[in-house]
């Protein structure tokens, strides 16, 4: 399949406005623009403990941001330094920035107008909010402005993680979940017992189409011919680091999904989703 598809199908998978249940004040973020430049506003300073983020997009384009825990004395030029090579890479090779950062969530795409949620616990350190992705003339969101850091530090919040409806647990490589869940409201609590970085997509299966459908049409090695796709996207978290969990929510309608990770693997060099972690589900 195509690389750089590979790289940006998960950028390009929008996740819908999805609601999170368990705190009923969230740690906002918000993104503006004036004339392609960009303001990241939040909060400078977080208490440690399980938060709810959410992160309200107003600029005229999709909003892919990730939150990320620095490790030890990292500077923001540091951040940036091995983003570049992230984006050097059409998105393949992640060992720079993981060497330095750890990730704990974030979205594929926050539409314009729209809000994303997740929650996740926070531990004292300093924590950075970068959108991934470029610019039409090339130049990294995160140096135009979709960049931000605060720090969590502090007396701990006191606030719980909310009770998960379904739970989803990310391996080398495989997705754990239960082949069916009940339709509606539910929050999914995803956690990371791999070695390598993860997300979850989920796509619901259009009427009459399979996972097989799904597999052929990502590893179609002309993407120009893979004709229209077999699902309809519904949306995800994006990145945790292995150790990490988040709780997401979702509103899902009967029918037959697909739980997928694309992220790559360093050391097998191919997306996840070739590797076993492309996972049926049923929603009744």
């Amino acid at each position: 399949m195509n690389k750089m598809l590979i790289a940006t199908l998960s950028l390009a998978l929008t996740a819908a406005a999805l609601a999170h249940a368990g705190h009923d004040e969230a740690t906002t973020f918000t993104l503006t623009e004036k004339d392609a430049v960009f303001t990241l506003d939040g909060p400078a300073s977080v208490a440690p403990g399980y938060t709810a983020f959410a992160f309200s997009n107003t600029a005229g384009q999709p909003f892919a941001p990730v939150v990320a825990r620095l490790k030890g004395n990292v500077s923001d030029a540091d951040v940036k330094a091995a983003l570049g090579e992230l984006m050097a890479s059409h998105g393949e090779n992640m060992s720079a920035i993981e060497k330095i950062a750890e990730f704990t969530g974030g979205s594929a795409g926050v539409m314009p107008g729209g809000t994303f949620e997740f929650g996740t616990t926070l531990t004292p350190g300093r924590y950075v909010v970068f959108g991934f992705g470029a610019s039409e003339d090339g130049k990294p969101l995160y140096d135009l402005g979709q960049y931000r850091s605060f720090t969590v530090a502090g007396a701990a919040n006191g606030v719980t993680a909310p009770k998960a409806d379904v739970k989803a647990t990310l391996q080398d490589f495989k997705v754990v979940l239960p082949a069916t869940v009940k339709a509606g409201k539910q929050v999914w609590e995803v956690s990371n017992a791999g070695q390598e970085t993860h997300h979850v997509m989920l796509m619901r299966l259009k009427d009459g189409k399979k996972v097989s459908d799904v597999e052929a049409f990502f590893k179609a090695p002309d993407p120009s011919q893979a004709g229209e796709p077999p699902f309809e996207d519904v949306g995800g978290l994006e990145a945790i680091s292995k150790g990490h969990s988040a709780f997401v929510s979702f509103d899902l309608t009967p029918g037959e999904y697909i739980v997928v990770c694309f992220l790559p693997s360093a050391k097998e060099h191919m997306p996840h989703f070739m590797l076993g972690m492309m996972t049926g589900l049923s929603v009744k």
